[in-house]
């Protein structure tokens, strides 16, 4: 029987999560998770530890899934271990070092009754502020040796399966995750808009929101992280958009550009009503790309939103959109927008959507090029992208239909 042959170009659309070459486990997943694992250190026992704090919900056997506490054997806040906002000036072995030295809590919890576990409880107690604090655990069996690896996560170290947990230090809660949580009549997706606004951090939205700390008392259960990592990006992005459509239109065309970690980002802000498109190009021999050809990749939306998931460039694709829309939300405009992202081989291993949001939040923040026309603006992509102008032009929707579009100007 002929062995079957792995489509390698499906990994860039799969990204690990959708089984699209029919192996299983991820054939990819299991080569990271092999080589990682050699890097972390046999723990046989837990002394003293501390929560950071930081979350962690799996999402296999929903809703009886795993779920606990990211704990620390150093007492180093979640502003340093768990917050990706502060990690730009990291390089990705440092990242990946830090990570590998977290211990991964787990015990199977209801995740639409979590209350009913005590461990949620105290959970629930630390995650209220940021300070990390003194924690006890009762090991329920060994700790496994093992590495979490997920692209759109940032990586854990080893797993403790627990019995018990207990917060043996008091944490100091953060004023508007405090307001939220205790209000039981506020809608998750409103309370994300609010804490956004409240400049809580897109990482402790994600935590809090996994925990199921947030929304309609019967209605609060645990939401798998990384789920919750794109919902967060996604509820944020919409409402500034709400904002957005409600500013005037730049009146140039601007040309934004950064490079993080392996990926180049060539963002292009055009004078006319909302819609976005992001297009990305994974080289071979970047990390999620074991192929031997280039793989390209895209999604858009016009001025009235998506009405189903962007299943191409997934949580990339909700990740650029958030860092676009706080850009436009600052400056009081709105636009159209075409955001490309290449990535080569310099982007080694996962470390997660924050990358992407990351990358391009630091776009953002250089301005390259002003511009009169479309073509214009297209016309510094060969010195930052390795891809052609042609090529982009032909791969993006949004140019398409602008060079179709007609306005009452044209014809006077």
């Amino acid at each position: 029987m002929k062995k079957q042959e792995i489509d390698f170009k499906l990994c860039v659309v799969c990204k690990t999560s959708r089984n699209l070459c029919g192996f299983s486990p991820c054939p990819l997943l299991k080569k990271w998770m092999d080589e990682m694992s050699v890097q972390v250190k046999k723990i046989d026992r837990i002394d003293d530890v501390y929560a950071p704090p930081a979350f962690f919900v799996g999402r296999y056997n929903y809703p009886e899934i795993n779920a606990g506490p990211v704990l620390t054997p150093l007492k180093e806040p979640s502003s340093i271990v768990d917050d990706s906002d502060l990690w730009d000036n990291k390089t990705q072995e440092e990242i990946i070092m830090m990570r590998l030295s977290m211990i991964r809590t787990k015990a199977q919890i209801d995740a639409k009754k979590p209350l009913e576990s005590r461990i949620m409880q105290k959970s629930h107690e630390m995650l209220l502020g940021i300070k990390p604090i003194n924690v006890e655990i009762e090991l329920e069996r060994s700790i496994i040796p093992r590495v979490t690896i997920d692209p759109r996560l940032a990586p854990h170290g080893p797993v403790a399966p627990i019995r018990k947990l207990d917060v043996t230090e008091n944490q100091t809660p953060l004023k508007p995750i405090e307001k939220a949580y205790y209000d039981t009549d506020l809608k998750a997706s409103e309370a994300i808009t609010i804490l956004g606004k409240e400049n809580i951090s897109v990482s402790n939205l994600i935590r809090v929101l996994s925990a199921g700390m947030l929304g309609l008392r019967k209605k609060r259960k645990l939401v798998p992280t990384r789920w919750s990592i794109t919902a967060v990006d996604d509820t944020l992005s919409k409402s500034y958009i709400e904002e957005i459509k409600k500013f005037q239109t730049i009146n140039e065309f601007q040309v934004f550009t950064s490079y993080f970690y392996g990926n180049k980002f060539y963002i292009v802000l055009i004078p006319d009503f909302w819609s976005f498109e992001a297009i990305e190009v994974w080289y071979k021999g970047a990390y999620l790309n074991p192929s031997t050809k280039d793989v390209g990749i895209s999604d858009y939306e016009l001025y009235n939103g998506r009405k189903t998931y962007a299943n191409n460039v997934a949580g990339g694709y909700y990740a650029t959109r958030l860092a676009v829309t706080e850009h436009l939300r600052r400056i009081r405009r709105q636009a159209q927008v075409i955001a490309i992202r290449e990535i080569d081989q310099n982007y080694k291993l996962p470390l997660g959507v924050w990358v992407v949001r990351q990358g391009a939040r630091q776009a953002m923040q250089n301005q390259i090029l002003k511009a009169d026309t479309l073509d214009s603006a297209f016309s510094f992509i060969p010195k930052v992208l390795a891809y052609s102008i042609e090529y982009y032009k032909n791969k993006s929707k949004i140019y398409e239909l602008k060079k179709k579009q007609k306005k009452l100007e044209d014809f006077l």
